[in-house]
């Protein structure tokens, strides 16, 4: 005669109760892996935008120039201001992509706005001011700037006297909420040589 038994209702409950805990693993698991995928996109969306903002500034800076201009009122800007809140300058590639009449230099600043770091351009280099500008980072806690000078010495302002003289180089320190301190370092453009002596000539 064939053992026509089945499964007992012990069995049962034990065979659902492993189904659930692996279900259960699995889920976890699952969850787990899309949080870091969210958080990883998270990451790379986060170092584009810094990267952004890096190159932009690198481009700007490495183009400075010795240009004072004139503002609103009149008044004499030197080509280069710096605090330890932001800078302006003068730099020099800004001719238009859709070949319009322009300059082909513009002012620049950068500076710490409430809870913003942003970029603002000049439309015309002379009788006008800064505008206000487009919003390169966000959530900024603080952010401290550093001029190096040609003896090498760091401080947190910046005079073009005399000669409308250009930092050698800019640091840039920013805080943002949630975020590790993020520091750059960039390079001015040289300060172009006097013209080479003639022979015969006096020095």
């Amino acid at each position: 005669m064939t053992d026509q038994r089945g499964f007992t209702l012990v069995e049962m409950l034990v065979a659902l109760s492993l189904f659930a805990a692996i279900a259960a693993i699995g889920v976890g698991l699952l969850r787990s892996s899309i949080d870091t995928q969210d958080a990883v996109q998270e990451r790379l969306k986060g170092m584009s935008g810094m990267n952004r903002v890096r190159a932009i500034m690198a481009n700007d800076l490495a183009q400075a120039v010795q240009r004072p201009t004139r503002g609103a009122a009149g008044e004499a800007v030197p080509a280069f201001v710096g605090s330890s809140n932001g800078f302006a300058f003068v730099h020099a590639g800004a001719a238009a992509f859709d070949g319009s009449p322009r300059p082909a230099v513009a002012r620049v600043g950068y500076a710490r706005v409430g809870s913003e770091w942003r970029r603002a351009t000049q439309p015309m280099l002379d009788g006008t001011a800064l505008g206000e500008g487009d919003r390169l980072l966000d959530a900024v806690t603080a952010a401290r700037v550093r001029y190096r000078d040609e003896a090498g010495r760091w401080s947190e302002s910046w005079t073009s006297e005399p000669g409308d003289r250009l930092p050698r180089a800019v640091e840039v320190r920013i805080d943002r909420t949630g975020r590790p301190p993020l520091t750059m370092l960039f390079l001015t453009a040289p300060t172009p040589l006097p013209p080479p002596a003639i022979a015969g000539e006096a020095p």
